[in-house]
C-alpha cells in the first residue's frame, strides 16, 4: 500500500503538471478511502456528537481514522483501520480535529475485533468493534448513533461526516469536522455502475453525488453515514470502506459496510465480550 499511495502521488504530481488527470488513472484504481471528505462544506460545531477520531497511539493521538458511537461502551469502525485494537485512542466531542478540550473525551481501547471474514483488502466485511476502558459520558457534545433494524434497506437522503481536505488534489486535512449531503444507491444500480471486477458485495451501501463532484469515498475511513431524524438520534447505516480514486474525479459510487447486515454479529461480539468477563 505504501509503495502504491507513493506512485499514485508522483502520479498525481505528473497529471497536475499536465493540466489534468489521466483517464486511465482515474478510471481503474480502487482503494480504501482515502481519509478526506472533499469538497464537503464544515459541519456545525457537535452537528455529529457520535463521531470519534481514531489513533493508534493513547499518549500522542494522531488521528487515523474514524468512528462511531452505538452505546457508552462501544465504536463502530472499519476492519481496515485496525492492526492491534489494544491501546488504541479514542477522541469524542471533537469539532476542530486537533482542539482537544474540556468537551472532548479521551478512552482508551482495551478491547476490539475485527470481522473474521475480512482478508485485509479492498473488498466485503470491511467493520471492527472496539471497547472502551471507561465508558463515554453522554451530554450534548458526544451522544452515539442508533443501529438499524437487522437487514434493514434504506434509501434516500444521507450525511457523511469526517475531517477533509477542502479540495480534490490538495493533500491536507481540513482542521474542521466536514459533512456531505449524498443520496443512496440501491445493490443492483450499484452493480452496474461500478466496474465488473469491483468487489461490491449485497452487504455493502452505496451512496453517489457524482454531479456535484462530491465523493463519499473520501470520508474518513470507518467513519459514519447517517440517516439524520428530526428530534430523534441520527442512525448509523454505513461505514466508510472504499471507492475509486481519484474520488472526485473517478465517476463512481462510494462503497460503504451496509450496518443492518452485522446487527447479529454486534451482538455476538458484544455478548462474548461480557461473557470472558465472568
Amino acid at each position: 500500500m505504501r509503495v502504491f499511495a507513493v506512485t499514485l502521488l508522483a502520479l498525481l504530481a505528473v497529471s497536475a503538471h499536465a493540466g489534468k488527470l489521466t483517464d486511465s488513472l482515474v478510471k481503474v484504481v480502487p482503494s480504501f478511502a482515502t481519509g478526506y471528505v472533499v469538497n464537503g462544506i464544515e459541519a456545525k460545531p457537535h452537528q455529529a456528537p457520535f463521531i470519534v477520531s481514531l489513533s493508534n497511539n493513547f499518549t500522542h493521538h494522531s488521528h487515523s481514522c474514524g468512528g462511531t458511537i452505538v452505546n457508552k461502551n462501544w465504536i463502530l469502525t472499519a476492519a481496515h483501520c485496525i492492526s492491534n485494537p489494544v491501546g488504541m485512542s479514542a477522541i469524542a466531542g471533537l469539532h476542530a480535529r486537533a482542539v482537544v478540550d474540556e468537551r472532548t473525551q479521551q478512552r482508551l481501547v482495551d478491547f476490539g475485533r475485527i470481522h473474521d471474514s475480512f482478508e485485509g483488502a479492498v473488498g466485503p466485511f470491511d467493520i471492527a468493534l472496539l471497547h472502551v476502558s471507561e465508558p463515554f459520558e453522554f451530554n450534548e457534545w458526544v451522544s452515539p448513533a442508533v443501529l438499524p433494524s437487522p437487514g434493514e434497506i434504506h434509501e434516500g437522503e444521507t450525511h457523511l461526516y469526517g475531517w477533509g481536505q477542502p479540495k480534490s488534489y490538495i493533500f491536507t486535512a481540513s482542521k474542521t469536522l466536514q459533512t456531505i449531503t449524498t443520496n443512496i444507491i440501491n445493490y443492483d444500480e450499484c452493480k452496474k455502475l461500478l466496474p465488473r471486477d469491483s468487489k461490491l458485495v449485497s452487504t455493502n451501501i452505496c451512496s453517489d453525488s457524482l454531479w456535484q463532484s462530491k465523493a463519499a469515498c473520501n470520508g474518513d475511513s470507518g467513519g459514519p453515514l447517517v440517516v439524520e431524524h428530526k428530534d430523534a438520534p441520527s442512525e448509523l447505516i454505513g461505514v466508510v470502506s472504499w471507492g475509486y480514486i481519484p474520488c472526485g474525479a473517478a465517476n463512481y459510487p462510494s462503497v460503504y459496510t451496509r450496518v443492518s447486515a452485522f446487527i447479529g454479529w454486534i451482538t455476538k461480539t458484544q455478548s462474548a465480550y461480557y461473557l470472558s468477563k465472568l
